[in-house]
């Protein structure tokens, strides 16, 4: 199964090291060994698309499988500078930077990774996960990702979106579950790192979705050549 390792080292040059398996099971209820927290319970701050059923399953999964990042950083603020190293199984990557653009690459990815049935749809951009990503690098993957689904809906004589009028609708709906999780992530914060990635993945999303035309012209030149 694939991995890929995220380690930070601190300024104070505390050493925090993060394994995520990209198929790994869902998560439903509370590892024994980690604490049983309000804010991952599914009801807690519940987003208003989540279609798990609360008389079934009591966690939330994604919650559950960022508690452990969370923890790491609930008392580090967004401008402290951190060495961050990514391996996965072709390559690595470093970058020195702020805390909050590192963990924002960590948290994206766990997050696109849970056992969250809305956010799966992003999956598929994990195995090709790329940290530190620019606006412009999300958009082309994503893009990129979602036109390959159409391809394969195709195939199965299903209805595919060459077109892309649904993008701005899909980035929509993971905004939702950025947004709800934010009210999560408040109970597990002391400082903003944690704060600020869910706020900057959200933005994201809502940037896609309002100026995907915009980021698509600006894509042409490179992808297509000038005229």
């Amino acid at each position: 199964m694939p991995n890929v390792t995220y380690k930070f080292i601190f300024s104070s040059n505390k050493e925090v090291k993060f394994t995520v398996d990209l198929d790994r099971p869902a998560l439903f209820s509370t590892n024994p060994k980690d604490p049983d927290v309000e804010w991952t319970n599914l009801d807690f701050n519940k987003c208003a698309n989540c279609p798990l059923n609360s008389a079934e399953i009591k966690k939330c999964p994604t919650a559950l499988d960022v508690q452990h990042a969370m923890l790491e950083f609930h008392d580090v603020l967004s401008t402290e500078i951190v060495k961050t190293y990514v391996e996965t199984e072709n390559r690595s990557y470093f970058k020195e930077c702020d805390a909050q653009t590192g963990l924002k690459a960590l948290v994206g990815l766990i997050m696109a990774t849970s056992g969250c049935p809305i956010l799966k749809e992003m999956k598929g951009m994990a195995y090709f996960h790329l940290p530190f990503a620019t606006i412009e690098e999300t958009i082309f993957r994503s893009v990129t990702t979602y036109l390959l689904k159409q391809y394969y809906k195709f195939m199965e004589k299903q209805e595919p979106d060459w077109s892309l009028q649904n993008i701005p609708a899909y980035f929509d709906t993971i905004q939702l579950v950025n947004e709800s999780f934010f009210q999560r992530i408040k109970v597990a914060s002391k400082a903003d790192a944690n704060l600020n990635v869910i706020v900057s993945l959200s933005s994201q999303s809502q940037l896609i979705s309002l100026s995907i035309d915009e980021y698509l012209e600006s894509l042409k030149e490179l992808i297509v050549g000038k005229k």
